[in-house]
């Protein structure tokens, strides 16, 4: 049984996107997080090879209705705003150094969402509609899961094994399940209360998507993050004191 993971916008939404990307990366560099954006542009890349590449082209489970121009063009755009964002944010959370960060650039990213699908329906700049889906299988659905699981597991052989992660906590491994959760619910409760994603099937949508999308690959960003950390390169700010089990109470 295929399921539809439909989204219906106007052209002035790709325009504001546009425009709420470039203010983050922005202040990305501004806040001299260097390796955070440069993980953003990786993050693009490997999401305009799925869904352009893999998805687009070679399933064709991603399908675009409505398009006004290139259909390339418009998953380069589509995978960009995508990528760079929820992968630098993801980066920023693993490397945040308090509780205040991590409460600030969520709220930067919920309410640039929030302002980016709002805005779109209320301006009426270019009303040209856009509409695509992408049909995701119960197979996929499975793949999904195993990978969320996977990810997980492999980051709890690599505490045990590895001493790269020998300080991972089981807290820090929670933190990182929240972050996937956090920043794929933004995304999803955006489109959902601006009326880009249809009702129909919504909730299931908003469910799944949002605990397996993004931690399907969070354990694998920590990986390469504390590989580059344990080599020595700067991840900016110091991690968030949660590889030790032992938190003071002022920490939590």
């Amino acid at each position: 049984m295929a399921h539809i993971v439909a989204r219906l916008f106007d052209m002035d939404f790709i325009y504001l996107d546009l425009l709420f990307c470039a203010l983050w990366m922005t202040v990305l560099l501004i806040r001299k997080k260097r390796l955070q954006w440069i993980f953003g542009l990786f993050g693009a890349a490997i999401v305009f090879i799925s869904d352009d590449l893999i998805w687009y082209h070679l399933q064709e489970t991603r399908v675009l209705e409505t398009v006004p121009f290139n259909n390339d063009l418009f998953l380069l755009y589509f995978s960009f705003t995508y990528g760079m964002i929820e992968f630098s944010y993801v980066a920023t959370m693993i490397s945040a150094n308090n509780w205040k960060t991590m409460l600030s650039w969520s709220l930067f990213l919920y309410g640039g969402w929030f302002a980016t699908g709002f805005l779109s329906s209320w301006l009426h700049i270019d009303d040209r509609s856009i509409s695509i889906y992408r049909e995701m299988t119960d197979i996929g659905r499975w793949i999904q899961i195993m990978m969320v699981v996977g990810g997980y597991l492999l980051l709890i052989l690599f505490k045990y094994k590895w001493k790269p992660f020998k300080n991972l906590s089981w807290l820090k491994l929670g933190y990182l399940f929240l972050v996937g959760f956090i920043v794929h619910f933004g995304m999803e409760i955006t489109l959902l209360a601006a009326g880009i994603r249809p009702l129909d099937g919504s909730l299931v949508i908003l469910i799944f998507n949002s605990f397996l999308e993004f931690n399907s690959g969070i354990p694998f960003i920590f990986i390469v993050w504390t590989l580059l950390k344990n080599r020595g390169i700067s991840t900016g700010l110091d991690d968030l004191h949660l590889d030790s089990a032992e938190i003071s109470e002022q920490q939590l």
